[in-house]
């Protein structure tokens, strides 16, 4: 059982950009994403992209309402069926927690020093590639909404009930419980 006598394994988030967010996912951003010779509007307007969505199944939207949890990592997931794009909603910034979607499991969880966490920028997205493993968002403010992409089987997944470890493994939801894994507490240290 978890306790504040539990080992620590504490992660400290970095600023975000493309290059080190590569071997998780995409970063949508004026700045990451390259702008296209659109322009309708005499350069009223700039579109950049594009960033390709996913899916075995048609995509859907959740509206997702984030509330501070505190500090530890509860679990990490993954969906091997579909891209998992977070886009912010209110402008606000947050903390992704990734690890590699390709990372050798040890006892079915990612080695703790390739668990990484990034601050995100509230007007910047981000799109997980399949099977990246993550923590829902890390809000800077209570009740902060997202619009989270998913499919059916994701969906499903998501509205199962954890097991006796604290975990899940139905539909396209693979959910691991770190204490259970590792035996360590993790943190991540919020901004």
């Amino acid at each position: 059982m978890l306790s504040p006598d539990s080992p620590q394994h504490v992660i400290t988030p970095q600023p975000l950009t493309a290059a080190d967010f590569a071997p998780y996912g995409e970063v949508m951003s004026l700045e990451a994403t390259p702008r296209l010779p659109i322009d309708f509007y005499s350069g009223k307007n700039a579109v950049h992209g594009s960033i390709r969505l996913d899916s075995d199944t048609p995509p859907e939207f959740l509206v997702f309402r984030v509330g501070m949890r505190g500090d530890n990592l509860r679990y990490l997931e993954r969906h091997v069926e579909m891209t998992q794009t977070m886009i912010p909603l209110g402008g606000k910034p947050y903390v992704a927690v990734v690890a590699p979607p390709d990372v050798p499991l040890e006892h079915g969880f990612p080695p703790l020093d390739q668990v990484k966490a990034f601050v995100v920028p509230g007007d910047v997205s981000i799109n997980l590639y399949r099977g990246t493993w993550h923590e829902p968002p890390f809000p800077s403010v209570d009740g902060q909404l997202f619009l989270i992409t998913s499919h059916e089987r994701l969906t499903q997944g998501l509205q199962c009930r954890l097991d006796e470890n604290g975990e899940l493994d139905k539909f396209d939801v693979e959910k691991r419980n770190p204490f259970h894994r590792t035996g360590q507490r993790v943190r991540v240290r919020l901004p």
